[in-house]
């Protein structure tokens, strides 16, 4: 609650804008508004504001698909990961045509974002202070298992020069107080806001509807928003854009906002009665994200999140937390994470090969620089598990395809700007990607039997896999078919809402939506700056990725 006497954050609605004109209105964004508006000869207007469809490979498993309504977006609701992701993410970027986004261009961005207040002495960190995060007990049980796997073990996973498979000690995105640290908190403080309030206008609780084009359909002259959280009948309003329109509504919401505005596939937006500007065939395809399924066993109630649920155990920690700045609640449950290739495990005992692949005996796989070395399957260690029984410890390696072939899109519902976008995931209907599940199940398993003779002081006990009876240690990844995994996987599996590239970054002749300068093609002033435009997801948790590219965005602006 704020003090009474406080200044309230300074908020606008959709009338108080009404027909005014500013240099640059986005879309969202906190980053991007917060850099643009250091300029004080600059005005920017920042605009603050589904259903999956059905596939018949997926008998009765259902699968939820985030977004939010709020100033700093993702940033408030995600699991507080900030990873970069290995350089070859983005020099396999550059391979595709974009060599303004490989790792020597992006590396510096990075820097420029962060606060890395726990690797106070690394110089391809950027950071101002240091704290340390508390470690877990358990967690160095886990990275012995790891060891035994072949997997280097690694304290930063956000180290460039790392090699490319490894279980590694991830960041979040808290501050020193252990209090989540949005992209609003970063960028556009209250403080921040009320310093720049003659150049810099928040709209919030409004819906962009529209962009409206000049007359040839080169150029985006402002944006039609409407008030949703009004009661009283909703009356659109415009805003003039005078410099760009910087669209950042996201993976799901950015295509549907350039459909309604005409710019999309030409088939797709007869079918609902709106007038073409010009035909996209890319504007809602190529949609990928990471897709997960839990592989859990039981662990000590001590070592497990779970033992939150206890009422005096949580009130325990609530008030370590409150007072002190200690115990469970001053850092997020998901700090080891495990990344590997496919192609780099072996078969016939489910570990890691330092070097060589199904391709290239000689071929060097640690090396983070080369695209082919980008890991496509992820083994997030979480100290939690579903359907689990109160008063029992449970732990579970949330197993990841995170470079996957299969590609969904997105597509109106209606015309109607409050309709949520019909989203078809199509997760899994490339036969690749049932081939690398299948595989990073039986790895997954084989890391808890592994974990299992270790010097842990509690027998880990099978609670959720394939083929194996819960409670027992009987099973594994040697006996479990190909048949009880793949049934397992239909009836387990859920995305991460890592969704991108709905608005993918490439030529217009490769049905990319976006230049490399981040301008829809075909138009002077119109940009997209989220994971929309990412030309492939990247095989981390992309909040890294994201910021970073609008801030690498800005740049455009100061050449």
């Amino acid at each position: 609650m704020a003090w009474p006497f406080s200044r309230p954050y300074p908020e606008r609605k959709a009338v108080d804008v009404d027909d005014k004109t500013f240099d640059f209105v986005i879309v969202g964004a906190c980053a991007i508004a917060s850099r643009l508006s250091e300029d004080p000869s600059t005005s920017v207007l920042v605009i603050c504001k589904g259903k999956s469809e059905p596939h018949e490979q997926w008998t009765g498993c259902k699968t939820r698909t985030f977004n939010t309504q709020a100033l700093g977006g993702a940033t408030r609701v995600n699991g507080l990961m900030l990873t970069r992701g290995a350089p070859g993410n983005y020099n396999q970027w550059a391979a595709l045509g974009n060599d303004e986004w490989s790792w020597d261009k992006c590396e510096p961005y990075f820097k420029k974002i962060e606060n890395a207040a726990c690797h106070p002495d690394a110089p391809y960190r950027g950071h101002e202070e240091s704290h340390e995060l508390p470690d877990r007990p358990i967690n160095s049980t886990i990275q012995k298992a790891a060891g035994d796997m072949n997997l280097p073990v690694e304290d930063d996973g956000n180290n460039p020069n790392a090699p490319a498979i490894g279980l590694f000690t991830t960041d979040v995105m808290i501050d020193k107080f252990g209090y989540r640290h949005s992209s609003l908190a970063a960028y556009l403080p209250k403080s921040t806001v009320h310093e720049r309030e003659g150049r810099l206008t928040l709209c919030t609780g409004v819906v962009a509807t529209k962009v409206q084009t000049n007359e040839d359909g080169t150029e985006a002259t402002g944006v039609y928003i409407l008030d949703h959280l009004d009661k009283s009948p909703a009356r659109q309003c415009f805003v003039k854009a005078k410099r760009e329109v910087i669209i950042c509504c996201g993976t799901h919401f950015t295509p549907q906002l350039l459909m309604l505005s005409g710019i999309g596939p030409k088939e797709h937006l007869a079918k609902h009665n709106i007038s073409l500007v010009r035909d996209m065939p890319g504007v809602g395809a190529d949609l990928q994200d990471h897709i997960t399924f839990g592989i859990a066993f039981r662990t000590r109630l001590v070592d497990s999140y779970l033992r939150l649920f206890s009422p005096l155990i949580g009130i325990w920690h609530f008030i370590l937390f409150l007072l002190f700045k200690t115990g469970l609640l001053v850092t997020s449950g998901t700090r080891l994470c495990a990344w590997s290739h496919t192609s780099t495990i072996d078969e016939t005992t489910m570990t890691v090969s330092h070097h060589g692949n199904d391709i290239d005996e000689k071929h060097d796989n640690t090396d983070a620089l080369k695209p082919e070395n980008v890991p496509d399957i992820e083994l997030l260690f979480t100290n939690a598990s579903y359907d689990y029984e109160k008063g029992k410890g449970y732990c579970a390696f949330q197993t990841t395809l995170v470079q996957p072939f299969s590609r969904g899109r997105i597509e109106l519902a209606s015309s109607d700007p409050l309709a949520h976008p019909k989203v078809f995931h199509h997760y899994i209907t490339d036969p690749r990607d049932w081939a690398a599940a299948r595989k990073a199940a039986r790895f997954s398993m084989n890391f808890v039997e592994r974990f299992r003779k270790t010097e842990y002081p509690f027998n880990a006990t099978w609670h959720l896999a394939p083929g194996v009876k819960a409670g027992t240690v009987e099973g594994g990844w040697r006996d479990v078919t190909d048949e009880q995994i793949d049934a397992y996987i239909r009836e387990r599996l859920f995305n991460i809402y890592h969704a991108t590239s709905t608005c993918r970054m490439g030529t217009v002749e490769n049905n990319g939506v976006v230049g490399q300068d981040l301008k829809v093609h075909g138009f002077r002033n119109l940009r997209i700056a989220d994971a929309s435009v990412f030309p492939k997801v990247t095989e981390c948790p992309h909040r890294g990725a994201d910021l970073h590219g609008g801030r690498a965005m800005c740049r455009l602006y100061q050449a």
